[in-house]
């Protein structure tokens, strides 16, 4: 029989030990993709380990984490029996059961002590930092120092493609909210000033990257940060009227000096204006149609790019990709209305947990509005995005959303003790 004490030493060492690969996921995303999502599913799987020894599963009743299981089993049950592709459907429905355990265990378990989420924020923010010091290496110098990469027009830095700028406003983000939320805590607000302090050269190479999704998106991101100082009161709405000025005024400054970059926002103007003649526009649509010729099941997981072929045969799209660039869509052509409208009311909840804690008022704002701008990096229904089913994307976006959610949690954990 184990007893108390063995049994505290066991569980202290199992949460060291996913506190640990939780350190380590941005900064394997750098170099080893693989590698992440093997600590992704370690995580989860000490997680499950955890919960059968203590027999503590109390969190498969949490409302969110309820509907990704229902939302798991849907897809396996529903979706992908009956997908233009079976095989490939189930290999990315089966999985996707770790991306739900992940969740549970960062928002539940990991991040729920305060000494780990001091560890957290530490190795995020030196693993931003290391990527955003070769990013400006790549840019001055033309090649990136630890990938080896060659600049062509849009920045990698050490990733080896262009998704430097959207992998640092998601981590980046994730971060400062977490930051932000420890610092009203516990009262010590380091770590905080840190990220505040290099959170500007963050910001720089979101912005120098040439990624006009990334550079759209966190001008959101850092609005609704803007928001949520505004609505701590005093100072604070000086401040971010101040921040808002110097942001307009870098960018603007930034058009002016580099005709790369202005030649990728006029880029983004062309397709704006013109949507629907756009590859992106057609992908879009292709989506809709799949949605519209199977609404309830969608025709199966990462089948977008399978079933494309036979659509730009017949000339209804000039070119195809393994998915039509926007999570929504995705979600719709993918899974139908059975897979999208439980994702749909997972959203609704994070939103509305948000919206909630606005109510709370004073520095709790300032959480709130940091956290709707994690979310918008990944959720925001407009965007051209990656996949919402790929390893990469899919990796940056769920440590972004649970570390957001995380630190929304220990804000209010605060804000329960304060009362």
């Amino acid at each position: 029989m184990i007893s108390a004490q063995s049994s505290s030493v066991f569980d202290r060492r199992m949460h060291i030990a996913a506190t640990f690969l939780l350190c380590t996921i941005p900064a394997f995303l750098l170099f080893a993709r693989g590698v992440s999502d093997g600590a992704l599913v370690l995580i989860g799987l000490l997680f499950l380990v955890r919960s059968a020894v203590y027999r503590d599963w109390y969190w498969v009743r949490e409302v969110d984490i309820a509907i990704l299981l229902m939302i798991w089993l849907i897809l396996n049950l529903l979706v992908s029996p009956f997908a233009e592709f079976t095989g490939k459907s189930f290999g990315r429905s089966a999985s996707w059961i770790r991306f739900v355990i992940f969740y549970a265990a960062v928002t539940r378990w990991i991040l729920a002590d305060e000494k780990a989420v001091r560890w957290v924020c530490k190795a995020f923010m030196i693993t931003a930092a290391v990527a955003v010091a070769d990013a400006f290496y790549q840019f001055f110098v033309g090649y990136s120092l630890l990938g080896g990469q060659l600049m062509t027009g849009r920045l990698t830095g050490p990733l080896d493609r262009p998704n430097i700028g959207i992998y640092l406003a998601k981590t980046g983000f994730a971060t400062i909210t977490l930051a932000c939320a420890l610092c009203i805590s516990t009262s010590k607000q380091n770590i905080f000033r840190i990220s505040l302090a290099t959170f500007p050269f963050l910001l720089a190479i979101i912005f120098l990257s040439g990624e006009r999704t990334a550079s759209v998106l966190t001008l959101l991101a850092v609005g609704s940060g803007l928001i949520g100082l505004f609505f701590v009161g005093g100072k604070s709405r000086h401040a971010a009227a101040a921040i808002a000025a110097l942001v307009v005024g870098g960018i603007g400054a930034l058009l002016i000096l580099s005709d790369r970059i202005l030649a990728r926002v006029m880029a983004l103007g062309n397709v704006v204006s013109d949507y629907s003649n756009s590859i992106y526009g057609e992908l879009t649509s292709l989506g809709w149609r799949l949605f519209a010729e199977h609404p309830i099941t969608g025709t199966g997981m990462g089948n977008f790019g399978l079933v494309c072929p036979s659509y730009e045969a017949q000339g209804l799209i000039s070119e195809c990709h393994p998915h039509p660039h926007n999570f929504y869509v995705e979600w719709l052509s993918d899974t139908g209305l059975l897979g999208t409208l439980p994702w749909l009311a997972f959203v609704g909840i994070l939103v509305w947990a948000g919206l909630r804690h606005f109510r709370n008022g004073d520095r709790q704002s300032l959480v709130a509005g940091l956290y709707f701008g994690t979310l918008v990096l990944s959720l925001f229904p407009l965007a051209a995005t990656q996949s919402a089913f790929s390893n990469w994307p899919a990796i940056v976006a769920w440590n972004s959303i649970a570390v957001a959610v995380a630190a929304l949690r220990l804000s209010e954990k605060h804000q329960v003790k304060s009362v």
